[in-house]
């Protein structure tokens, strides 16, 4: 724990902190440091110092977030960290002080973060060659074999569906070709052993396959519960993907990528370190960052771990302090800012930057911004948010388990109506349905926006996106629950 006086001094610090930061004493502490903030690693997600207030008080006046940060230590280790701040009252005058504590992220058993290296390189002592075998590491994917299923009969399934066999044939291969396209965020979720939102995925894949009557497939993801470990879901999901194979090949479905998942065993502190030391730092030779000129926001912030509203925010805070600094001709100011750009994967924009502090040339900073600004996204006016839920779960009085599961229910209908868009009577039947379940669950943005729907059949480009938000931000928002 660290204490802070009224102006955000510090004034003391206890022996386990100043060990965990890397210092032997309280003299050399002193000598070099004035506040926690020179420890910060400016990464979105995580508190860092900010130019018009000091960290302090945003902690104090955000109270609805549990606020993190990675602590770069003297010794170069990296470690994240929940933040508490907690404001105390001098009994000898009308003073305030703080107290800071910290509590290590229990996700990461060793709390250190080996993606981020230190901002200064530390020489590091040569290792004397050892005769000990090297252990082969975990291949980093598990490439899918196809698997033979049962031959699908697809006449008893259109009598049991009361639909043609022609259009049951086309469910399936769009069925086919969603599973392949889920397959790069199911890796995703993988490597950040996201079990949470791997189940939903896992449940709604499951749920279209019990619509089609795809038996096999069903059962397979049948046995991924909530409790499973990640890798017992990959387990099924190799499974689930041999069969997608097999069924593509059957029914003539083009797949235009290699079917593979990531290996959770592969997960290892080498692995990672490596993994990220080349994803996050800049090259060392001059070679130009690579460009992701037009890049789709929702990548980066999906591997950066952030809903796509808590990127925009970072991307925003960027855009402001460029603007800034430009506006004051500070160009050290915005060589430095390269690496903030570069943590939201923003390769192209930290280029410009890069170059800036040597020729200080504002027309690459004004392309930077247009870049940038090309990037903002304003919220779809349909989404469902996370207050909305909160709301509904009061108002329905559902218990919260029982609450999720209708969710999760109303997410795979919701799905559906993308898949029947063309069969107008049945399109708006089952719209006009959902219209009902929303307007039972309180969801007023979601009955808004089917009412729209229903009244501006067919189904044009904009109402299709709203309705992918509105379905994104629920499947977000459900896990926050």
């Amino acid at each position: 724990m660290i204490l802070y006086d009224a102006q955000k001094r510090i004034i003391a610090i206890n022996e386990q902190t100043l060990e965990m930061l890397g210092y032997s004493s309280l003299e050399e502490f002193k000598k070099e440091v004035t506040d926690l903030s020179q420890f910060f690693v400016k990464k979105p997600g995580y508190i860092h110092q900010f130019r018009s207030f000091h960290w302090i008080d945003y902690v104090l006046t955000n109270t609805t977030v549990t606020h993190r940060a990675l602590l770069q230590t003297k010794d170069g280790k990296v470690l994240e960290v929940f933040l508490k701040v907690t404001q105390l009252g001098s009994l000898h005058n009308l003073s305030n002080y703080y107290l800071v504590t910290f509590e290590f992220n229990t996700f990461n058993e060793e709390c250190i973060i080996a993606n981020i290296q230190p901002q200064q390189a530390q020489a590091k002592p040569t290792q004397p060659a050892t005769s000990t075998p090297a252990m082969q590491p975990e291949p980093e994917y598990i490439n899918i074999e196809e698997k033979e299923m049962p031959s699908l009969d697809l006449e008893s399934i259109s009598i049991e569906l009361n639909l043609d066999q022609e259009i049951i044939l086309d469910f399936i291969k769009e069925y086919i070709s969603h599973a392949v396209e889920k397959l790069d965020e199911i890796n995703s979720f993988i490597k950040k052993r996201d079990t949470k939102s791997l189940y939903s995925t896992i449940h709604t894949l499951k749920g279209v396959a019990a619509n089609l009557r795809l038996k096999p497939i069903q059962e397979v993801l049948s046995q991924v519960k909530k409790e499973s470990s990640v890798e017992e879901m990959v387990e099924k999901l190799q499974d689930f993907y041999a069969y997608i194979k097999y069924l593509a090949k059957e029914f003539n479905v083009t797949i235009d990528k290699e079917l593979k998942l990531f290996n959770p065993n592969a997960l290892t502190p080498s692995a990672t370190t490596h993994t990220q030391e080349q994803r996050e730092e800049p090259s060392s030779s001059n070679e130009q960052p690579s460009s992701v000129k037009g890049e789709v926001i929702e990548e980066a912030a999906t591997e950066l771990g952030l809903s796509l509203n808590e990127y925009q925010e970072y991307l925003k805070e960027l855009i402001n302090e460029i603007k800034l600094n430009l506006a004051y001709n500070n160009y050290n100011e915005l060589h430095k800012l390269a690496s903030f750009a570069r943590n939201l994967y923003l390769q192209e924009c930290a280029k410009y930057l890069d170059q800036v502090n040597v020729n200080q040339n504002p027309e690459l900073v004004k392309k930077c911004i247009q870049d940038l600004e090309s990037l903002k996204k304003e919220p779809s006016p349909f989404t469902i948010s996370l207050e909305e839920l909160q709301d509904s779960l009061e108002l329905t009085q559902i218990d919260k388990d029982d609450f999720i599961e209708i969710l999760e229910d109303l997410i795979i209908e919701l799905k559906t109506l993308n898949s029947i868009k063309m069969r107008k009577e049945k399109f708006l039947k089952k719209a006009k349905q959902l219209k009902s379940v929303a307007e039972s669950l309180r969801l007023s943005n979601l009955v808004l926006l089917l009412n729209n729907i229903i009244s501006n059949y067919p189904l044009n480009d904009i109402l299709s996106k709203q309705l992918e938000d509105a379905i994104s931000s629920l499947e977000e928002n459900i896990r926050k629950l």
